[in-house]
C-alpha cells in the first residue's frame, strides 16, 4: 500500500510541468518588465529600473518639482531597502546548487509584498491619493529589490532580471566571444541573456497595454508570475538536500 502511494506521488511529480532555472529567470524578468510599466504609467516612477529613477530624481531636482522628487527618492530608497532585506534572507545559508531554498524564500517574501500591492491597487482604484501612491511605490520597490538580491545570490555571470542595462552589456560581450570561439557553454549563456532581455521588454509591453486600457490584469501579472516561480521552485527543488559550500583551506 505504501509503495503504491509512493509511486503515485512520484508520478504526480513527473506529471507537473516544471520550469528549469533559466525558465524561472525569464519569467521573473518578464514580471519585472510588467512592474516597471505599471509603476511608471500609474505612479510616475520606475520601481524596478533604478537607473531611470536616478535620472528622474535629477530632472525633478533641476526643475524644483517636489512631488516627483519625493516619488523618485522613495522608489530608490524602497528598492535599496528591499535589496538589503533580500541579502539578509539569502545570506542565512551558504549552500550551493543550481537553485537554492533561500532564493525561493526570498521570492516568497516578494510575492507577499506584491500581494499587498495588488490588493491596495484594486481597493484604491484609478483615483489614488498621494499617500496611497507612496504606499504602492514602497511596496513594489521593496518587492523588486528583494528579487534583485535573490537572483544575485544565484551567482549567474552577467544575469540580472531587474537591471537590464547590465544584462544587455553582458549579452553584447558574450556575443562577441561566442562568434570567435563557438563554445557551447557560451552559446547557452547568450541564449539566456537574450531571453532575459526580450522577456523584460515583452513584459513591459504587455504591462503597458493593460495599464493604458485600465485592465485589472495589469496589477496581477507580476504577482502571478512570481507565485508561479515560487511554486515551481518548491516543487522542483524543495525536496533536494542543500549542497554545502566547500570550506576554504
Amino acid at each position: 500500500m505504501t509503495s503504491g502511494v509512493t509511486r503515485r506521488v512520484s508520478c504526480a511529480r513527473v506529471a507537473v510541468p516544471a520550469l528549469g532555472r533559466d525558465g524561472m529567470l525569464v519569467v521573473l524578468a518578464g514580471a519585472a518588465g510588467v512592474m516597471d510599466a505599471v509603476a511608471y504609467l500609474g505612479l510616475g516612477v520606475f520601481t524596478t529600473m533604478m537607473t531611470g529613477n536616478t535620472a528622474l530624481l535629477a530632472f525633478a531636482i533641476a526643475r524644483g518639482e517636489l512631488g516627483p522628487i519625493l516619488r523618485a527618492g522613495l522608489a530608490l530608497a524602497a528598492f535599496g531597502t528591499g535589496a538589503a532585506i533580500g541579502a539578509l534572507i539569502t545570506g542565512r545559508s551558504s549552500s550551493r546548487g543550481e537553485w537554492r531554498s533561500v532564493v525561493t524564500g526570498a521570492l516568497a517574501c516578494e510575492g507577499v509584498l506584491l500581494g499587498v500591492f495588488t490588493a491596495v491597487w484594486h481597493v484604491a482604484g484609478p483615483a489614488r491619493g498621494a499617500g496611497t501612491s507612496g504606499l504602492l511605490i514602497l511596496l513594489s520597490g521593496l518587492a523588486m529589490g528583494i528579487q534583485s538580491a535573490a537572483i544575485r545570490h544565484l551567482g549567474i555571470p552577467g544575469v540580472a532580471t531587474t537591471y537590464i542595462t547590465s544584462t544587455l552589456t553582458n549579452l553584447s560581450a558574450e556575443l562577441v566571444g561566442w562568434t570567435r570561439s563557438k563554445d557551447g557553454t557560451r552559446a547557452r549563456r547568450v541564449r539566456l541573456l537574450a531571453a532575459v532581455v526580450v522577456s523584460y521588454g515583452l513584459g513591459a509591453l504587455v504591462g503597458a497595454v493593460f495599464e493604458v486600457r485600465s485592465s485589472p490584469l495589469a496589477a496581477w501579472l507580476t504577482l502571478i508570475s512570481v507565485v508561479v516561480v515560487v511554486v515551481n521552485a518548491f516543487l522542483r527543488h524543495g525536496h533536494e538536500p542543500p549542497q554545502a559550500a566547500p570550506r576554504d583551506e
